[in-house]
């Protein structure tokens, strides 16, 4: 038995898609939110949104809130609590930061489950391709004052998306370096569509944010 690292975002979901490819018995999400503010860490996505998607998915969500200070320790302790289930290991979703890759690992070798990271070292620009080329529909949630404004929150992740990152000097194209985050709203691992039905941008402490108040689950067609 397998779990994913679960954000909604393009990157988790892309490495779900993947290790499922590979014969990977996926049975949770695994979600952290903050404890103070009740949305999903990095991210910013209400909480009650990630369970919307899981159920789209049709994969169980296990959300757990995490202090500041004890994001590790919670991490962890989830985990260990599926071992007895037969837990095996984690997928990430993690592309080329390489402390990434070796936090991730260290914890997982810790708790005594593998590590499993089905899109690292795979070039941004093909991340993206594999991504859109199966399918999948995305829109972005976060973005970075220095790279975007209030109303490019909602964007839809298109290839028209991946030529303006092109033209931003230092942007990375998957937002690796937290330049943008991503909600994914329909794609071939979705049963139902999720439909954003209100939003509106919101900057907080400078950062941009897609505050998204409501949604429903959409018959595909």
């Amino acid at each position: 038995m397998y779990v994913v690292s679960w954000s909604g975002g393009k990157d988790s979901c892309l490495a779900l898609h993947k290790a499922r490819q590979l014969g990977y018995e996926v049975s949770y999400l695994v979600n952290f939110i903050s404890e103070t503010h009740q949305r999903v860490r990095f991210h910013g996505s209400p909480k009650d949104l990630l369970k919307a998607q899981a159920e789209a998915i049709g994969i169980p969500l296990l959300q757990r809130p995490t202090p500041d200070d004890a994001y590790e320790q919670v991490f962890k302790q989830t985990l260990r609590d599926l071992l007895p289930e037969g837990l095996e290991g984690m997928v990430f979703g993690d592309i080329h930061l390489e402390d990434g890759l070796q936090w991730c690992r260290r914890v997982c070798a810790e708790v005594g489950i593998e590590a499993v990271h089905p899109i690292f070292g795979t070039a941004p620009a093909q991340v993206m391709e594999d991504f859109l080329s199966a399918g999948f529909e995305a829109r972005i949630i976060s973005g970075r004052p220095d790279y975007f404004s209030g109303q490019q929150m909602g964007w839809k992740l298109n290839r028209a998306f991946v030529e303006w990152c092109r033209l931003r000097a230092g942007l990375d194209i998957c937002g690796e370096n937290g330049e943008y985050h991503t909600v994914v709203v329909d794609g071939p691992l979705f049963r139902q569509r999720l439909e954003i039905t209100e939003s509106r941008p919101a900057n907080v402490n400078g950062h941009w944010f897609l505050d998204i108040e409501s949604w429903e689950l959409m018959v595909k067609a």
